[in-house]
This record gives C-alpha cells, structure tokens and sequence, in this order.
C-alpha cells in the first residue's frame, strides 16, 4: 500500500473514532437499538431470568465483559461473560437451570460461528437466547437466536475505513448491552421509574462528555509520544470492577493497531505477576476513574516508582501525590456514575495504539501475517494429514 493509501486509510479510522464528538452521531445506534428492545419489552421471560451468560470473542468479548457488570449492578442479575468458544464446548456446566436463564451472544457482524453454536446449544436446552448484533435478517446469530438487539455497526463502512477494526461499533455494542441491563432491571423489579430515569441521564451524561474526544485524543498522543521517546516496547493495561471489559479491549486493540504485544491484567492482581515482568521500557497504562479503583492505582504507581516504570493514569481524580508518581496523566472528562465510564475510557486505548502506528507511518490496524481471526483455521489451509493445501 502506497503513502497516499496509507494516511487516507489512517485519516478515515481518526474520523471515525472521533465521530462520536458529535451527539447526532448517536441516533442511528439508540434508535435502532430501542425498536429493537420495544419487539419483546412486555415478554414475561424479562422477569423471570435470573442468570445471564454473556459470549463472544474478541473486542465481542470485551463487550460481554462490561455487560456482565451492568447486568450484575444494574439489574441484579447472576451475570457472567465467557469466550463463546469455551461455552459452546462446555455449555452443560453452565445451563444448571436453563428455563432461568438467558444467554446473549455478542458479535458486531453477527457470523461469528461459535457465537452462533452458543446460541443453538442454548435454545435447544431450553434457554432464552438473544442476539446482539449489527443489522441483517441472514447473520447466523440472528437466525440462532429467538431474540436479537440490533444496532448501527455499518458505520464502519460509511467512514470508508480499510481495516477490521471495530470501534465505534464497539460502543454502539455496548450502549445494546446497558440498555438491555436496564430494561432487565425494570422488568425484574430491580429498578424503579425512578431508577431507570438516572441511568438514561447518567447515559446521557456521558455522551455529552463525548464532546471532549478531540481534546483527549491530542492529550493521549502526547503520553504515547512521551512512551515512544521512551524506547517503549510492549505494554500492559490494568483496570478493574465496570472496566474490566475496557481493559481487556484497551490490550487486544493497542496490540492490533500497532503490532506490539500487550497483556490486559485486573488491578490488583497484576500486581501478583506481571508486574515483575515491566522494566523501563514495557509501560503500564492504568485505567483509573474516580472512586474504589484509586487506592490500588497509588500501590501501582509507588511500585512503578520503584521499578523505574514509566506509567501512564488515565483518570478523573488526580491527586498532588499522582502527578508526582505518574510518568504521564491523560484527565478524562468527569462522569458522575463508574459504571458509565466505559464507554468513555476506551478511546484512549484506541487512541495510544493509533498514534505509536501512524507515527512510524504504517497503516493503522493492518491485519498482521495477512490473518484477520477468520482465516485461522485448520481445514481452510491444511488437510487431515497437517500437510498445507494449495
């Protein structure tokens, strides 16, 4: 791919990122998400659940993850996220009691096959299975499942962007899974009117927030600048509670944007291994919002002083002794709520894996060995033998 190519491919993902600056941007997504919610708002099964598996791989996963916390806090469910594959193979010992559960399948383009395994096992067990997804009547989750919550994940395509790197339809994911929490919250008795209208407002908040991307875009470039004059090789990324699913995205889409490895660790357990791996040169990027994260990040950073690891705290409560002990420090707009930080949070992620790649003036995102996930496989390339086909 020519220069040209190149820093067009690079302009139209930064486009897209930053798109959500724009509240209208929103619409499309909410839309199309809440029409999807309104086809089976009054089905009885929505009060009856009480244990909710969440599946998918990959930033999918991710997006199960932060699921999880919102049905676990905002609808008072027994929730878990698992990768797709190991619940397929696996699903008995996890479908105890299947006629309370529900089983949601995330996959952006909705093909994803072991997402859509989950969703047969499940329904044929005698589970509710509901599908989130991108729009499509012939995406095999869709047809897996009896329920589906569609939102706008052809928004990559409108910004004409040349890699698979799902980002803003990433959010619009996310945004599918907390609506849905809320409406299992309301339906279960968890939440009353009153409830619902604080986490719409507290939603609200946070795309108002969105306005500050720009900004912080410039300000996670100067932190990726400052790691890269570091000689930064690699890096870790700690989270905790409603993040850990922005952890686990923040590590997969650093690693893919820019071709370094990454390890994605909770708080406090990083400290209990990984931690012993950084050196000067491997940095730590913390995702720390105001609240209970704030004592484990300080532990960080003192052991990060100690070992001479350059950090970097990504926060909205940043104190004297943080700005003494962090190497750099993104603020971040205030959200009032954590559990809403996740939708926020995650672009800094992107936006430190965007900007070490463009700087070394390579395509952001390219699949590396020419292997997008779809095409490891086994059968496409080899025969049962192990010899290599074509």
């Amino acid at each position: 791919m020519d220069k040209s190519a190149v820093n067009e491919g690079n302009e139209c993902l930064l486009k897209l990122m930053l798109s959500l600056s724009e509240a209208s941007n929103w619409e499309r997504a909410l839309t199309l998400t809440d029409q999807s919610l309104q086809l089976f708002q009054d089905d009885a099964w929505l009060s009856e659940v009480d244990t909710v598996y969440v599946v998918g791989h990959g930033s999918s996963l991710a997006a199960s993850l932060n699921a999880e916390a919102w049905l676990a806090h905002i609808a008072k469910l027994r929730a878990q996220a698992l990768p797709a594959f190991q619940f397929s193979r696996y699903a008995d010992d996890y479908l105890i009691r299947p006629e309370k559960t529900l089983v949601v399948g995330v996959s952006a383009r909705g093909n994803t096959a072991t997402v859509a395994q989950c969703l047969e096992i499940a329904g044929a067990r005698g589970a509710v299975t509901l599908c989130l997804s991108g729009e499509g009547d012939e995406l095999a989750c869709a047809k897996a499942a009896r329920y589906r919550i569609q939102t706008d994940v052809d928004i990559e395509k409108r910004y004409n962007v040349k890699v698979p790197a799902f980002t803003i339809s990433h959010i619009f994911l996310l945004a599918g899974a907390f609506k849905l929490a809320v409406q299992l919250g309301l339906r279960n008795g968890s939440l009353d009117a009153s409830g619902v209208d604080y986490w719409q407002k507290q939603l609200q908040q946070t795309i108002e927030a969105m306005k500050f991307l720009p900004s912080l875009f410039e300000r996670t470039c100067e932190a990726s600048a400052a790691m890269i004059e570091l000689g930064a090789r690699n890096f870790a990324v700690v989270g905790t509670g409603p993040n850990i699913g922005t952890m686990k995205e923040g590590a997969l889409k650093i690693s893919e944007f820019c071709w370094m490895f990454g390890a994605g660790e909770e708080l406090e357990d990083f400290i209990h291994g990984r931690f012993r791996e950084l050196d000067d040169r491997v940095p730590l990027l913390i995702i720390s919002p105001a609240g209970k994260p704030y004592e484990k990040t300080m532990d960080i950073l003192a052991g990060c002083t100690l070992a001479g690891t350059p950090s970097v705290v990504f926060s909205d409560e940043i104190t004297p002794a943080m700005k003494k002990l962090a190497a750099f420090i993104v603020e971040m707009p205030k959200i009032h709520d954590e559990y809403l930080t996740p939708l926020l949070y995650v672009f800094p992620m992107w936006f430190y894996g965007y900007h070490i790649r463009k700087s070394e003036g390579e395509l952001v995102g390219e699949a590396r060995h020419g292997l997008p996930a779809a095409k490891i496989s086994f059968k496409a390339n080899f025969n049962e033998s192990g010899e290599r086909i074509g």
